[in-house]
């Protein structure tokens, strides 16, 4: 299921990485400013401007950086997705469930025919001769 990121991207495929990136770091080191983070906002802006600028320049060498920057997003993947899961099961499907329990209504019971119990009665054999 895992695909390789070529090391040698065409100039099209590297811009785009690189834009991308560059404007996101861009976004990041914009609020990183704003509350006041000159040190990782400087950071951001450095990384964001050299992404940028080789964008521009070396678009097609920019394959070992990708490469490195999709490693890092599988391996914050492995990290957040099931936290992300846990936190919707526990916050939400588990409450909604114990509602449903507690006030008495369970979605998966199902009546599976339209059959109507009758009581013994009020069975009788003339009902019977005509069904339909």
């Amino acid at each position: 299921m895992e695909t390789r990121v070529p090391t040698r991207l065409s100039p099209a495929e590297g811009r785009r990485f690189a834009f991308t990136v560059g404007a996101a770091l861009a976004a990041l080191a914009s609020v990183a400013w704003w509350r006041g983070r000159l040190i990782a906002a400087t950071v951001l802006i450095t990384f964001a401007g050299l992404l940028l600028g080789a964008g521009l320049l070396l678009p097609a060498r920019l394959g070992p950086v990708r490469q490195a920057w999709m490693g890092l997003a599988t391996a914050l993947s492995k990290i957040t997705t099931p936290l992300v899961m846990a936190l919707l099961y526990f916050a939400v499907i588990t409450p909604v469930g114990l509602l449903l329990r507690v006030v008495g209504r369970n979605p998966l019971k199902r009546q599976l025919s339209s059959w109507v119990a009758r009581p013994a009665e009020a069975r009788n054999r003339r009902d019977m001769e005509r069904q339909f």
